[in-house]
This record gives structure tokens, sequence and C-alpha cells, in this order.
């Protein structure tokens, strides 16, 4: 008897244990996800940069340097879209209206200069996600004064 409920007891705490690491883990992967940063890595490999105007501030329009580092033909004839989500209040703007790309940055071979000049309401946190075909590309946290 004493042996079966020690197991019982066992297996409650080996299940505690794992549910724990798993909420531990979610919010250590939602702090990740709002650290500020400009660039996009995936697999070791860089796929988004961007430069904002230098005296970015809420309520006011800059202009936005987005530096893709993927070919051309990974974008070309697909829908682009850039959504800015606010972290404290979940605010969404669209910062960037999905458009088809046709062409790539004047003068380059690929979307190594595309820009975007927009204003976010609010200071804080935002992240910009970059949507091509309805799907998440990347993101970039930056914050705002």
């Amino acid at each position: 008897m004493k042996k079966s409920i020690l197991f019982v007891f066992y297996i409650v705490l080996v299940f505690s244990l794992v549910a724990c690491s798993k909420e531990t883990v979610q919010e250590s992967k939602e702090i990740r996800e709002w650290e500020e940063r400009d660039e996009y890595v995936k697999d070791g490999e860089v796929l988004l940069t961007v430069a904002p105007d230098p005296g970015l501030v809420a309520g006011t329009s800059f202009g936005y340097l987005f530096h893709f580092t993927a070919p051309f033909e990974i974008f070309e004839g697909k829908e682009l879209a850039i959504y800015a989500y606010h972290k404290e209040t979940g605010d969404k703007i669209t910062a960037v209206s999905s458009k088809k790309i046709d062409e790539p940055s004047s003068g380059y071979s690929s979307l190594e200069r595309f820009t975007a000049t927009f204003a976010v309401p609010k200071s804080g946190l935002w992240r910009y996600e970059v949507i091509v075909d309805g799907e998440f590309y990347a993101d970039v946290v930056l914050s705002i004064k």
C-alpha cells in the first residue's frame, strides 16, 4: 500500500514539474519576443535588419529602411505587408499595406533597401512583423520614445 501511494506521489510530482517547465519555456519565449532588437535571425542567418530614423518618436511619421537579405526571387510576385504591435496596449497598426513585390529596391538586385514611412501613435516597445503572402516572415522590436 505504501509503495502505491509513493508511486502515485512521484507520478504527480513528475507531471507537475513538466507542466511548470512548459510554462517557464512559454514565458521566456514571450520575453524574448519583446526584447529590443533591430534584426531577425533564423537558423543562424540574418533575414532582416531595420534601420529607423535616429530621431524616431511617437506620433510623427519617420522613415525606416528594411534590409532583406534573401534573394529577390523569394519575394517576387508575392504580397508583402508590415504590421506594428504595441507591447503594453496590444494596439495594431498597418505600417505598410499589403503590396505586390514586382521589382527589387531601386538600384539593387533584391529588397536590400525597402523603405517605408509611417508613424506609431504611442511610445514604448513596438514589434514590427513582416508578412509575405499572408504568412509570418520576420519581425523586429524597436523602442519608440
